[in-house]
């Protein structure tokens, strides 16, 4: 059936009982309406491109009158004769890969080309959560070659306004590898899913300026982190003193293996795929780290003749590190590092040159009979009468401030950064607040003769802090 279709024709239509009725209109070719056993009736255009019949949709009627379908009709039919497919281009955009798929394409694809592409790694777990934060801003439904650099400023801008301007630079650059990714074909495919005209939507984002919050450790305070190691037990304390003596991450030391200390003497030789450059790195070892893999290399021996004498036991772990279950190393530092930068508080309080502050730690250390944690230091400087001394108010303020929390600072040692093996740095520090003036309120975080250690910490035996940790 062919007539120039009309208003009226098309109420006409009426709805099969199974299938679909066609009408095709006189006055373009191509254009017709089909009538469903539904109900519904659409416009439609078919044409040949290439050899091929398609079909474009154009919409439903009454929403689409008949005049407005067919003037739509003519601007599809004039695209066809100049080369372009209707149908062809919105099945691409119906198909065309969106932002979570390019979320999904990254951790696929270059995840497990870094040096985190464990998923127990605190850093692979870290860059998930920037890529759902990108998916939150950008839309996981985004096309990707929807996305412009106003979003992706806006984005930067939004996660800087929450008071968090590193962790803005740190999403923007995952960001922009993401999407120099969909720049390139991915295997299987022709075509890149963002053309290089489009190009990477990050480039041009100005990044925050970044101030570095470090600091060096003071000699009281390495003191008391020695002090403080030295009452750990176990491995897991001998681990955070090579991160101390060697500027390794972390991670770096958890995985360290004994082959690993024994390819060249006195030199630390780190495998590619534990390192974040991803090449061997060879890292001479100072006498302290060296004293420190003889001691463990003689406890090693030891525990492996005690155990042929016995007939039995576990094998040797291959990890300098070994961790409770056998074959593998240790998991996690943080527990150490609480215990470091709680009990070295301590440390520093008790041998602080402010009697008052003084006084409280050692009078709830009698009261006790055990040595107090900053918590109780805290707690017991707020319920004190010796608020009149600047040592007492300073903890006392820091009790209100810090919920009776205590921390260490992230800070330098020597040369490189000791990274904490917390997931976050400790950024507040009780030393900032205890360690002040009688008067005046003025800072001195790095006076020896004001902010010491005790002289039980100076003097332990067998204790770490003898070793110049820091050159």
């Amino acid at each position: 059936m062919a007539e120039k279709l009309t208003t009226d024709s098309v109420r006409k239509i009426g709805a099969p009982t199974t299938g679909a009725v066609t009408a095709w209109d006189t006055e373009v070719t191509g254009f017709g309406v089909r009538a469903y056993a539904s109900g519904v009736k659409s416009f439609f255009l078919n044409y040949r491109l290439n050899g091929r019949e398609k079909r474009h949709t154009i919409g439903a009627f009454p929403t689409w009158s008949v005049a407005a379908a067919r003037e739509r009709a003519k601007e599809l039919r004039k695209q066809v004769d100049g080369g372009d497919d209707p149908a062809g281009e919105r099945r691409e955009r119906r198909e065309a890969p969106t932002v979570q798929d390019i979320i999904d394409r990254y951790i696929s694809d270059h995840l497990p080309k870094l040096a985190c592409k464990d998923e127990d790694d605190p850093r692979h777990k870290d860059t998930k959560r920037m890529l759902a934060e990108i998916g939150k801003h950008l839309g996981v439904h985004t096309l990707v070659r929807d996305v412009h650099n106003g979003d992706v400023q806006d984005m930067h801008r939004k996660i800087t306004g929450s008071g968090r301007p590193v962790r803005a630079n740190r999403v923007l650059a995952v960001c922009s590898k993401m999407f120099s990714l969909s720049l390139v074909a991915k295997a299987g495919e022709n075509k890149p899913w963002r053309t290089p005209d489009r190009g990477n939507p990050c480039k041009g984002v100005e990044k925050n300026h970044e101030e570095e919050a470090g600091r060096l450790y003071s000699q009281a305070e390495l003191w008391a982190i020695a002090a403080a190691l030295g009452e750990y037990p176990g491995v897991a304390a001998d681990c955070v003193r090579l991160v101390m003596m060697t500027g390794a991450r972390p991670i770096e030391a958890m995985r360290a293996k004994w082959t690993e200390f024994e390819v060249e003497p006195q030199t630390w030789v780190k495998p590619s795929a534990h390192t974040k450059q991803r090449k061997i790195h060879h890292l001479p070892l100072s006498p302290p780290a060296i004293k420190l893999i003889e001691r463990l290399r003689a406890e090693r021996t030891k525990a492996a003749a005690r155990r042929r004498a016995e007939g039995g036991g576990r094998p040797d772990s291959p990890y300098v590190f070994p961790g409770d279950i056998p074959g593998q190393h240790i998991a996690a530092l943080w527990h150490v590092w609480h215990h470091v930068r709680d009990r070295g508080t301590v440390l520093l309080w008790a041998g602080s040159g402010d009697e008052g502050v003084a006084k409280v730690v050692a009078e709830l250390g009698s009261a006790l009979g055990r040595a107090p944690t900053a918590a109780e230091c805290l707690g017991g400087a707020a319920a004190s009468r010796c608020r009149s001394s600047a040592g007492c108010s300073a903890i006392h303020k820091a009790a209100q401030h810090s919920a009776t929390r205590a921390t260490w600072p992230t800070t330098r040692c020597g040369r490189q950064r000791p990274r904490s093996p917390t997931s976050s740095p400790a950024r507040a520090t009780a030393l900032r607040t205890t360690c002040r003036a009688s008067g005046g309120g003025r800072e001195r975080r790095n006076d020896p003769q004001h902010c010491r250690p005790a002289e039980a910490v100076a003097t332990r035996p067998g204790a770490p802090g003898n070793l110049p940790i820091c050159a």
